[in-house]
């Protein structure tokens, strides 16, 4: 039987009626119950600067081989020495809360990912007492991955090139957030870092020093001397002879107190002062050098010689090495005046270090 649009529209209508009723008396989803109450969260310090991690710096500088002087340049370092401690209470008995630091928008931090909606990374975890009470101590890893924003190496021991000279978190106030089993239940207090050392207010300019009497040096010398191949070396009266720094080539290191900058001079066979100066300085177990500059010169007394501008890294400097050397022929050996800094620490000076080489003088 065919039936007509009007008959069609009436049975449709009827449908309806029965089916609303019916979907009416639907039972409602219960709406979410509320989130438990959210404990607290406190941090000590509560604020790390400059001055307080200069105090933990000395264990570090121990631990890394780096001079305590360091301590002014790279205070960060001391955040692997400072104990940093989150507390809480209020919480309910026996949760596990996640201590995290707000990270905020346009820095950027490994392992954080924006695109996934993140914007906070794990400091440390706790479990709440019985009281609702919890302390936590902020994880290694966490200090050098997230407040350092440092690396690892392969043995998971912290990468020293990615440590010195660093990029700690910039100076200011973060927020620190303590958040319960259930996410909703979040406590927050506030965090003040100074990592970073304010710029030094710029030294008025001195008046240029008089250049030196001919033959006269800039420093008040000490002086070096090796009867057996028959050569001299001055060096600053102030730096003090050293075995910090030794090779199969080496016959003399002196250094000044913050260990850098130093000379150290070598006797070693060679066809030329390239491949002379290669010999001291891997023998000293350097690597990845790299020449700046190379060029024919003369000492002080006019004893033709070599000079080279050069870095490289050493196994007991975590920061490259800028150095000069200057080399002379003795018979069948190179005797080569190396004066060395890093850069962090004292400034690369080629006129004085120049000087210094070019004291090399043999006897007659």
């Amino acid at each position: 039987m065919k039936l007509s649009v009007c008959e069609r529209l009436i049975i449709v209508a009827m449908v309806m009626l029965l089916v609303l009723p019916i979907a009416g008396c639907a039972k409602k989803a219960p709406p979410p119950p509320p989130p438990p109450p959210a404990g607290t969260i406190t941090v000590e310090p509560a604020k790390i600067d400059v001055e307080m991690l200069k105090k933990y710096f000395p264990p570090i500088a121990k631990a890394l081989g780096l001079p305590e002087a360091m301590s002014a340049t790279v205070p960060h370092l001391a955040m692997l020495a400072l104990p940093v401690t989150f507390k809480g209470a209020g919480w309910r008995p026996n949760e596990i809360i996640t201590v995290e630091l707000v990270v905020p928008p346009g820095l950027e931090i490994k392992g954080l990912d924006r695109a996934r909606g993140e914007d906070a990374v794990g400091l440390a975890f706790a479990t709440s007492d019985a009281n609702g009470n919890f302390e936590a101590k902020m994880e290694r890893t966490a200090t050098i991955g997230f407040v350092l924003r440092g690396g690892f190496l392969p043995t998971l021991a912290p990468d020293p090139k990615t440590l010195i000279p660093g990029n700690p978190l910039p100076n200011g106030t973060y927020t620190l957030k303590a958040v319960g089993e259930d996410t909703r239940s979040v406590a927050t207090t506030t965090w003040r870092l100074e990592l970073v050392a304010p710029p030094a207010p710029p030294a008025p300019a001195a008046p240029p020093a008089a250049p030196p009497a001919p033959g006269k040096l800039s420093f008040e010398a000490a002086e070096y001397t090796n009867d057996q191949v028959g050569f001299s070396v001055k060096y600053p009266k102030e730096w003090k002879q050293s075995t910090a720094i030794k090779g199969p080539t080496i016959v003399f290191v002196a250094q000044a107190a913050a260990q850098v900058p130093l000379v150290i001079v070598d006797v070693v066979a060679g066809a030329n002062f390239t491949e002379a100066l290669n010999t001291a300085v891997k023998g000293a177990g350097s690597s990845d050098i790299k020449i700046k500059s190379q060029s024919e010169t003369a000492l002080a007394d006019g004893t033709k010689a070599s000079q080279a501008v050069y870095s490289f890294s050493n196994p007991i400097a975590p920061m490259p090495v800028d150095a000069l050397s200057i080399g002379a022929q003795k018979g069948d050996k190179w005797v080569i005046v190396t004066v060395a800094t890093v850069e962090l620490l004292a400034p690369f000076d080629a006129a004085k270090f120049s000087e210094i080489a070019k004291t090399l003088q043999f006897q007659k």
